[in-house]
């Protein structure tokens, strides 16, 4: 089948005798084929009959009953699939194009081509590949007038653009070079990579090493000016093009750039022979954060559109930007297949088998998929069905655009393309700002289906010399994520609307449908796959056989499928050109992929329809080092990262071992064994055979490929704990006779099995909430208050006040808005405090030019807003804070300066908006500043230089207000971040990856306050009375910080989301201090500096407050800038204390907590200040979503440290008081405290339903400590919260927020902190956004809770929600029908009651409300669903 023979020409002559332009050939020996796989059909059909007809069903054989069943479901499985894969198998052909014959016929009529190159990042694909690809395009041996090629650039970088620049003007040395000497490939950088040893003193040979040393120049320049970060200004000032990233641009976040590089319609573009050039176009489509941009469909169709209004080809070749063009008659042989004058019209597109010039020898990926390439597709093709597979292809526009085939339609290739002869370049580029099938990571082969669905046929050409060649994948990581990515989008295809069953019925034949699920079907494959490596180890294990006895009939179909299938499979690899040790390598790779690759893209789809996932495009690297490249050309099998596939991989391979180490003493140890349990013995042997690579990378390798010891570790555990899965009906020997029994002896309660374990879940979770409830008390029993007295400090120290440097972090201008974070530095500079000695720095972790040029407008209207807040003494001293206040006044000297200095900021802030929403800084502010000059680079928010800017230099006494007096500094810091780093987000910027080095530079204060960007200042005097903690004579040495309560301006009457946590700030972290223990929270907080540099408390210390602070008066503003950038620089960490005892610790997303955990422990003692009037407002979150993702953040960071080192009774171990170890725990311990909590709102409603009574009965005596520990603990409650201001109804909604929280945020978590433990998940930073629309402002105004969107946390609230309903209504009826269970259930029943009422507001969001903030009806109807089948489960 893999190779040809003469078979029937299917293009013939037509009426005029013309000869054809393409033939069609069959595949040798179609017929020996098709019997053959029917002897194999009838061997499954055998198979599947055995199974049916020997069930067990045997005393003691239950166990064996359900892994017989799971078996034919697997083997009923493979043989559907078998058969769907014999779809192409009996239908191939292979095509053959005359391009000799076009030439002689259509020369002068020859169609124009567009060609579409892909690229989407200049890291994982690196401008001097792309640019490869583009100059291979661009030599075709074809007319360059009918040639356009557009480079679409997804990532908007200038760098690409840069490249592309350079290679239009390689391109003039380099066509006339390839056609002149008929050079193949016409890739420079494959071409020159070819052996040159055979090159003599010749005119050819002096060419090449000239093109060459041209060539390397040019690479050269390009990734000079990729490492430096910074385009040449030569370069720059000879292209308009570039004026494109003189706005902000980031990948997801740019207008649309279009650029005609080389216009050819211009008769003097020509290379330097004086022939033609092609057109050359870049374009980046406009991308925005809040617009879709469907990935490479997205950019696919913006191609389409973009050259239709500029060459508008009939013709588009699409490649992808590795995929260069190997052989330069490609596009004449192609168009055979659509300009033939019986068929061509017919034709939609002609694919390409995807090729690699990296392969090894014997392919060690299975990457060349050679069965694929010369037998499946061409048997697609047969069809006229050949699949689209996004690279490799040629299409007709028209076609690709939507048009239905109509017969009789005779084609429009002969068009005359669009040349738009009468506009100018300036004309097409704006013009062209103005398809593929979205929703689907595998948009190309959907496109295809919709395309032969509208009528039209497709062909697969796999000529001699291959076509394209691209870089296959060189890591097992980089592989598996590939195919994850395909078995993912196209199972996705399966169970939509486009499924070839449904879709194409009656439009496309059957064939040509099964031919398609073969590869829509790559996922659901996983399962018996699955269940045929771990189901059969298991049971050999426990003696349990499976397959028919050796000395049996019924073992010939089995062994004959085998045999033949594999033989028939090395005989196809073979003569589709591979080595036998490559299909050993494919044998590897096909159970791999299935046991990994295509499982999680199973899940993901299933989690995909269910709502509980996302569709995400990953790109494939096209970068690797040294050594694994090293490796990869070895052959060696490349591991080396913890992923989740590895640890499966590693898994299944041990359990194999084991269970096959295990089979074989079973027969050694019993002989009568074998005759039952040899099949499963050598299924175990060949699994264990295949993962050789695996067992080595375990245990014999040492390199950097080898699999991780962590991976290792799980494997070991994993397949150890999956042997100890008992099967039952097994022939199992003595030892195993004791130990399964033991196994599975579970009492049963006489009948009440079900309420027995319900019972022992109910003990478990109140042993929790008890155990709980105690670390709860130990904030309790020590509550203490404390109180400054700033006019003592005043009196005393006025003179010798220290230092205070502020930082104030943000990390995205999206959400927090500059000028949110602006009026935060504005408070700030404001305190009474004086100014010479207040330094205020602003941490921009996004490197954004307009928070810097917000920044810089604030410096200048700090010059009124200053001396304005001092002499009327005006709270608070935010600006947008303050006017927001009743603004009633009389028409006096102060109403004046109000109106006044309110107008002068309302100026401010439209300036900064409208900056924001152009996109675009006034070019005159951007020529007063050179700090802007910083952004003249290519800056994206995850990679950028260090950036600091003095924008007010507090040494300058020039630098004073509109009253003369002195101002504070204020700097400017974005610390630098690149890919390749990692940036620890809020922990890294304020370690100085930012501001404690930086700052030590420039002002070097003794004492350092933290803010959040939306966390204003509201006391002026604030500074001041925390001072007194640290100045004090007696015990102010001791102290490193001083923690006060968040609090925030924009809570409602009743803190409908329970925001303001008014029992936790006003008792528990009182309690906390009163243990010289406060917590730290990350924002609030006024550090000693050298507490937070990781120095030990010692008791001779006495403080070091009173030190001159470093003011560096003899150095300018510039060297403090150039200073500062190298101490925030990626690198300056490494191999350092900081981020470990230095600073913030990190690896954990509340650093906050755990780095005040470490200074506490280093002997510091922290006190917790809580003022009457609040210190600082911030912005809560104001959807009920945001605020369960923000605890979510938390409780899963706090987990994360109860199980790491700094577990506080582990790492506090003698060093801090066990009431302080247990005072962290009660927050260390809130997401496990969701289990507890979730079994208390399930269980007990289910059973209620059951009729089973979980509580003593309402006349029993153990009834009295159940009703006493509820009404207490929750009148106790409502005390604690109305005496911390709080109102009735605000605890109501505290208690409703107690349970969302439980039940949602914490329990998620709680599964991420375990995912992470596992290595099957990574930590993330999420910001909390301070942006709403006003719909949602004033529903929250309103205290109406907002849901509104589908996220898997409302599904669990709204099920248990109408769980606890559906029980409640059934509890009663069970009460009403029998009135004597009443004394049994009534404790149920009241709970069940409870939790109803406190989630009216659910059930008014799932069926009375209307308006965009209610439940939507997907999440109601699978609430509905779920909290139905949890009705089911049955406990009596």
């Amino acid at each position: 089948m893999g190779t040809q023979e003469s078979g029937v020409v299917v293009g013939k002559d037509d009426e005029a005798g013309l000869l054809p332009l393409f033939e069609r050939k069959a595949g040798r020996l179609r017929g020996a084929y098709r019997v053959f796989s029917s002897t194999i059909m009838v061997g499954i059909c055998l198979i599947w009959f055995y199974r049916l007809s020997n069930i067990p069903n045997g005393e003691g054989e239950r166990g064996k009953l359900w892994a017989w069943i799971g078996m034919f479901m697997a083997e009923l499985g493979f043989g559907i699939y078998w058969i769907f894969t014999q779809s192409s198998r009996w239908n191939v052909s292979y095509s053959h194009p005359f391009k000799d014959r076009l030439s002689n016929r259509y020369e002068e009529k020859l169609p124009g081509v567009d060609i579409f190159v892909c690229t989407a990042d200049p890291i994982m694909e690196p401008p001097t590949l792309v640019i490869s690809t583009v100059l291979s395009t661009m030599a075709y041996n074809y007319p360059p007038e009918k040639l356009s090629i557009y480079l679409s650039d997804d990532g908007g970088s200038e760098f690409t653009f840069f490249a592309l620049l350079e290679a239009s003007h390689f391109s003039k040395d380099w066509i006339p070079f390839c056609k002149r000497f008929k050079v193949e490939t016409r890739s420079p950088e494959a071409y020159f990579a070819l052996d040159s040893s055979s090159l003599q003193d010749s005119k050819f040979g002096q060419e090449w090493l000239a093109i060459k040393k041209l060539y390397e120049e040019m690479k050269n320049r390009i990734e000079s000016a990729i490492e430096t970060g910074k385009i040449p200004k030569e370069t720059r000032d000879q292209h308009k093009g570039f004026s494109e990233w003189d706005f902000n641009i980031t990948k997801q976040n740019h207008q649309s750039i279009v650029q005609i590089l080389i216009d050819g319609r211009d008769i003097n573009a020509t290379d330097n022979d004086g022939n033609r050039l092609p057109t050359l176009v870049y374009m980046a489509r406009e991308k925005r954060p809040q617009w879709h941009h469907n990935f490479k469909a997205g950019a696919m169709n913006a191609l389409m559109r973009v050259s239709s209004e500029i060459s508008d080809a009939p013709f588009i070749l699409n490649l992808d930007c590795d995929m260069y063009a190997n052989d330069s008659d490609t596009v004449r042989e192609t168009l055979c297949f659509f300009m033939d004058e019986k068929e061509g019209h017919e034709v939609a597109y002609v694919q390409f088998p995807q090729n690699f010039d990296n392969l090894t020898k014997n392919d060690i990926y299975a990457d060349a998929a050679f069965v694929t390439s010369g037998v499946e597709l061409a048997g697609m093709g047969g069809y006229g069905a050949s699949i689209y597979c996004g690279t490799g292809c040629l299409h007709r526009r028209e076609a690709l655009v939507g048009r239905k085939y109509i017969k009789g339609s005779s084609g429009q290739w002969n068009i005359k393309s669009k040349k738009n002869v009468d506009r100018s370049i300036n004309d097409l580029e704006e013009a062209s700002k103005m398809g593929l099938i979205y929703g689907c990571p595998v948009e190309d082969v959907i496109t295809g289906l919709a395309i032969q669905c509208r009528g039209w046929k497709s062909l697969y050409y796999n000529p001699d010399r291959k076509a394209f060649l691209g870089v296959a994948p060189t890591t097992l990581d980089a592989e598996l994520l590939q195919h994850k990515r395909w078995s993912e989008g196209m199972f996705q295809i399966f169970v939509s609307k486009y499924c070839p069953f449904t879709y194409g019925h009656g439009v496309i034949k059957l064939g040509a449908q099964m031919g398609y699920c073969v590869y829509l079907l790559w996922a659901p494959t996983s399962l018996p796959v699955l269940y045929y490596v771990v189901v059969p180890s298991i049971c050999l294990l426990n003696g349990v056989s499976l397959f028919p006895e050796v000395s049996s009939l019924w073992l010939l179909p089995f062994a004959y499928v085998i045999a033949a299938s594999n033989v028939y499979s090395i005989f196809e690899f073979l003569s589709c050109d591979g080595t036998p040790k490559g299909w050993w390598n494919f044998q590897r790779l096909w159970l791999i992929r299935r046991t990994s690759s295509y499982f999680f893209g199973f899940l993901d789809t299933i989690l995909r329809q269910l709502g509980l996932s996302q569709t995400k495009f990953s790109l494939t690297t096209k970068v690797m080092t040294e050594d694994v490249l090293k490796r990869y050309e070895q052959e060696v099998m490349e591991f080396g990262s913890s992923t989740i596939m590895f640890t499966i991989t590693s898994t299944l391979a041990l359990l194999n071992l084991f269970t096959l180490v295990w089979g074989i003493k079973k027969v050694v140890l019993d002989f009568r064994a074998p005759d039952q349990l040899i099949l499963q013995i050598i299924l175990c042997a060949l699994v264990v055979l295949v993962n050789l690579p695996v067992y080595q990378a375990l245990f014999l390798r040492s390199d950097k490929g080898c699999i991780p010891s962590s991976v290792m570790f799980k494997s070991i555990v994993l397949a150890s704990l999956a042997c100890l899965i008992p099967q039952e009906g097994g022939v199992a020997g003595e030892d195993e006779a004791v130990l399964l029994p033991l196994l599975l002896n579970i009492p049963n309660g006489g009948g009440e099995t079900g309420k027995f374990w319900a019972w022992i879940g109910m003990f478990m979770a109140e042993l929790g909430f008890g155990i709980y409830w105690i670390s709860t008390q130990s904030f309790r029993w020590n509550v203490s208050y404390t109180h400054p007295f700033k006019d003592r400090l005043s009196h005393r120290y006025e003179d010798k006040l220290p230092g205070v440097d502020i930082f104030v972090c943000t990390a995205d201008p999206i959400m927090e808005p500059p000028t949110l974070v602006i009026n935060t530095v504005l408070s700030a500079m404001s305190y009474n405090y004086p100014p010479e000695k207040l330094s205020i720095y602003l941490s921009d972790d996004a490197g954004s030019e307009f928070t810097f040029y917000a920044l810089l407008e604030a410096s200048h209207f700090s010059k009124y807003w200053i001396p304005f807040c001092k002499r009327f003494k005006v709270e608070p001293r935010s600006p947008g804070g303050y006017f927001d206040l009743d603004s009633s006044m009389q028409d006096n000297g102060f109403g004046q300066e109000l109106l006044a200095i309110k107008k002068l900021y309302e100026e401010m802030k439209n300036r900064i908006e409208s900056a924001i929403e152009t996109g675009k800084i006034p070019k005159e502010t951007k020529d007063q500043h050179k700090g802007f000059s910083e952004w003249d680079l290519h800056i994206t928010k995850q990679n950028h230089q260090s950036i600091v800017q003095i924008l007010i230099d507090g040494r300058d006494i020039n630098a004073t207000d509109n009253d003369g007096h002195q101002l504070p500094s204020l700097v400017y810091m974005a610390r630098e971040k690149r890919h390749h780093w990692p940036h620890n987000f809020k922990a890294g910027a304020m370690n100085s990856l930012e501001q404690m080095r930086v700052s030590t530079e420039i002002s070097n204060a003794p004492f350092i306050l933290n803010l959040d960007c939306d966390m204003y200042a509201n006391d002026a005097d604030t500074i001041r009375e925390i001072l007194c903690f640290f100045m004090d004579e007696k015990e102010g040495h001791e102290v490193a910080y001083v923690q006060l309560p968040q609090n925030y301006d924009n809570l409602t009457k009743n803190d409908i989301y329970s925001n303001a946590a008014f029992a936790a700030s006003g008792v528990e972290f009182a309690g906390a201090g009163g243990y010289g223990a406060a917590f730290y929270f990350g924002t609030g907080c006024l550090h000693r500096r050298e507490s937070l540099f990781g120095k030990k408390y010692s008791k001779r210390y006495r403080g070091q407050w009173n030190i001159e602070t470093k003011k560096n008066v003899d150095r300018t503003i510039s060297d403090l800038e150039e200073a500062s950038k190298i101490l925030a620089s990626c690198s300056y960490e490494k191999d350092t204390e900081w981020g470990k005892e230095m600073g913030l610790i990190y690896g954990c997303p509340v650093e906050d907590i755990v780095t005040g955990l470490a200074i506490q422990c280093r002997g510091w003692k922290s006190v917790y200040y809580n003022p009457d009037r609040k210190a600082f407002l911030g912005v809560a979150p104001v959807t009920l979503d945001t605020a369960l993702v923000q605890h979510k953040r938390w409780s899963e960071g706090m987990f994360q440290i109860f199980l790491s080192k700094y577990c506080p009774f582990i790492y506090g171990h003698g060093v801090i008081k066990l009431s302080v170890q247990m005072v962290y725990c009660v927050y260390l311990l809130w997401a496990p405290i969701s289990l507890p909590v979730l079994y208390y709102v399930i269980v007990p409603p289910v059973c209620l339903l059951d009729g089973v009574s979980l509580f003593p009965e309402v006349s029993s005596i153990w009834f009295v400590p159940f009703a006493y520990v509820f009404i207490a603990r929750n009148g106790h409650s409502i005390i604690e919260s109305l005496s911390c201001d709080s109102t009735l109804k605000g605890w109501w909604n505290s208690q409703r927020m107690w349970l969302t929280r439980r039940t949602t945020s914490y329990f998620f978590g709680f599964l991420d902190t375990i995912l992470r433990q596992l290595g099957l998940s990574q930590t993330k930073f999420s910001i909390t956004t301070k942006v709403i629309t006003e719909d949602v402002s004033r529903r929250y105004e309103q205290e109406v809770m907002e849901f509104g969107s589908s996220t898997i946390m409302f599904t669990i609230m709204a099920t248990l929600a109408l769980l606890n309903l559906f029980t409640l209504v059934g509890g009663i009826r069970k009460v009403v029908l029998d009135f004597r269970v009443l004394d049994q259930l009534i404790p149920q029943i009241v709970l069940c009651a409870l939790v109803v009422v406190v989630n009216l507001p659910i059930y008014q969001a799932l069926f009375l409300r209307s308006d965009k903030g209610r439940i939507p009806f997907s999440v109601l109807f699978k609430s509905m669903v779920l909290a139905s089948l949890v009705c089911l489960i049955p406990f009596n």
